[in-house]
């Protein structure tokens, strides 16, 4: 075995470029595989640290059935006044509503598009943890007046401010003045999101100055764990008095973060199947070259098997042949994957999973005993005479 694989190495060493070309597809494919699994995994690394970070005593009320998403997007029917209904619950510690929006934030010539913007009660910080570095969050009675007040994300401070202080100071959301009042200490990025570009005011100004008359999903905080589902049924049964069960979904921490890993564990799995294709056309790659390779060593087979070489000797050559470049493909791809997956992670999550890692290798191997075969069988059969007459 060690003089057959010293023979196959020796003929790739002597064609490097074609070589390097060959395995590319196999490098390319892997690595996509790796990389394209490793977001997958930071995202879902994102969502669970979201929930876990919210507690086990934690509900949240969406609108729409979220079993049943197969009628295309809800129609929000939740009211700003079920927060109130499920708040007089027993076993609830507390509720709030939370709109979310998108937008620019302006501030003299400076402007930052993109923006988070949040829409909440004055309970918000308690049942989101959200902290602040600066000033104060604002007040029942502020929302209640609907004051145009703002808190930011340390970020937007820096990139509308500088550093100068923004406390006191007017910015422009949404083309509407707001007073900042607070800054909220830095938190990175959630689902994509950079939680340090967001803003938070009153949800009552939502409603009056943006015409948005719907909380878009509530959070619900029991007193303990102990009463999490019976809680839970109480808020449907409430709810179900003025809507129909397909038209929201109350779930807790843990039936969240399983409802998001089931959708990305199908969204990881169809990634990585159309990161697999280019394997696939890997090798294909790698067979159109091994047959390539056989035409142009034609005379060479025919020497080795006129000085005692026999089909087998010539089959098994040209296979290690086909794996080798498969497999140092591989070792090059997962290297390049897990590179790039690394070198991501200080920009957006990301989290390797090991298995697809594996996976995809051994596939780039088991390619290379597939689509090498056919060339080998080739390579094996030919007739000693006619290819020593091979011009």
């Amino acid at each position: 075995m060690n003089s057959y694989l010293k023979l196959a190495l020796k003929s790739l060493l002597l064609n490097k470029v074609r070589s390097v070309l060959t395995m590319l597809g196999i490098i390319i494919g892997v690595g996509a595989v790796i990389i394209l699994t490793s977001l997958v995994g930071g995202l879902e690394k994102q969502i669970r640290q979201t929930f876990e970070s919210l507690g086990a005593n934690t509900l949240f009320v969406f609108p729409g059935s979220i079993d049943n998403q197969g009628g295309g997007m809800p129609v929000n029917k939740l009211t700003y006044a079920m927060v109130d209904d499920i708040k007089i619950i027993a076993g609830v510690k507390d509720a709030a509503a939370h709109v979310e929006l998108s937008g620019a934030a302006l501030y003299g010539s400076k402007e930052v598009k993109n923006i988070n913007i949040n829409a909440v009660d004055a309970n918000f910080p308690e049942m989101y943890s959200i902290k602040l570095t600066e000033g104060r969050f604002f007040t029942r009675g502020e929302v209640a007046g609907g004051k145009m007040v703002v808190i930011i994300g340390p970020s937007l401070q820096t990139a509308l401010f500088g550093t100068s202080r923004a406390l006191g100071k007017e910015l422009k959301i949404k083309e509407k003045r707001f007073t900042v009042i607070g800054i909220t200490e830095a938190k990175g990025s959630s689902f994509g999101v950079d939680m340090d570009k967001a803003v938070y005011f009153p949800y009552t100004v939502a409603k009056q100055r943006f015409q948005i008359d719907k909380p878009g999903s509530i959070l619900v905080k029991t007193v303990d764990t102990t009463v999490l589902k019976r809680v839970q049924r109480d808020i449907e049964r409430r709810l179900l008095r003025q809507l129909n069960k397909d038209d929201f979904s109350v779930k807790s921490s843990e039936e969240g973060v399983k409802f998001f890993q089931d959708i990305l564990g199908v969204l990881a799995s169809a990634l990585g199947g159309i990161a697999g294709v280019s394997l696939l056309v890997g090798g294909v790659g790698i067979m159109n070259i091994m047959f390539v390779s056989v035409t142009e060593r034609t005379r060479e087979i025919g020497l080795r098997k006129a000085v005692g070489a026999n089909s087998h000797d010539i089959l098994t050559q040209f296979l290690l042949e086909a794996i080798i470049l498969s497999l140092v493909g591989g070792i090059f791809g997962v290297l390049f994957g897990i590179g790039v997956s690394v070198g991501m992670s200080k920009f957006i999550d990301t989290a390797v999973n090991y298995f697809f890692v594996g996976l995809s290798f051994a596939v780039s191997a088991f390619i290379g005993v597939v689509f090498g075969v056919a060339p080998a069988i080739r390579a094996s059969r030919l007739d000693p005479i006619i290819a020593l007459r091979y011009e």
